[in-house]
C-alpha cells in the first residue's frame, strides 16, 4: 500500500484548518494589544481633563491628544456632563479578509472627581 499518498492526501486537507487557526491566533491577539492600547489613551486622556475641565475648548484639546497619541482612531467621542468627562474610542484591525467589522475594538471610560479623588472606570 502507498502511504505517500495518504500523507500528501491529509496534509492537503489539514493545511487550510491550520493555517486558519493560526491567522485568528493573530487577530486576536492583535485585538487585544489594540483595546490596551486604547484603554491607555483614555486614561492619559481622562486624566488630563480632569486636571483642566474648567479650560476653555477643552474637548478640543482632549480630541487632540487623542490624535497625538494614536492619529488612526476611527472614531473618537468626547463629552463632559454634570462634570464627568465621558470618551469612547472605537478602532479596528487590519486583516487580510474584510469581516465586515468583526475585528473592531471599543474603549468606554467615565472619569470624575470625587472627594479630590481621580475616579476613572469604564463606562
Amino acid at each position: 500500500m502507498n502511504n505517500k499518498g495518504q500523507s500528501l492526501v491529509t496534509f492537503v486537507l489539514i493545511m487550510p484548518v491550520v493555517f486558519l487557526i493560526m491567522v485568528l491566533v493573530y487577530n486576536v491577539g492583535s485585538m487585544i494589544l489594540l483595546k490596551n492600547e486604547l484603554n491607555d489613551i483614555n486614561h492619559i486622556v481622562i486624566n488630563y481633563g480632569l486636571d483642566n475641565i474648567t479650560d476653555e475648548d477643552i474637548i478640543n484639546k482632549m480630541i487632540m491628544l487623542v490624535k497625538k497619541n494614536k492619529d488612526s482612531i476611527n472614531n473618537i467621542s468626547v463629552n463632559i456632563k454634570d462634570n464627568k468627562i465621558y470618551i469612547i474610542l472605537e478602532d479596528s484591525i487590519d486583516t487580510l479578509i474584510d469581516f465586515d467589522g468583526l475585528f473592531r475594538v471599543k474603549s468606554s471610560y467615565v472619569g470624575y472627581m470625587d472627594e479630590n479623588k481621580k475616579i476613572i472606570e469604564r463606562n
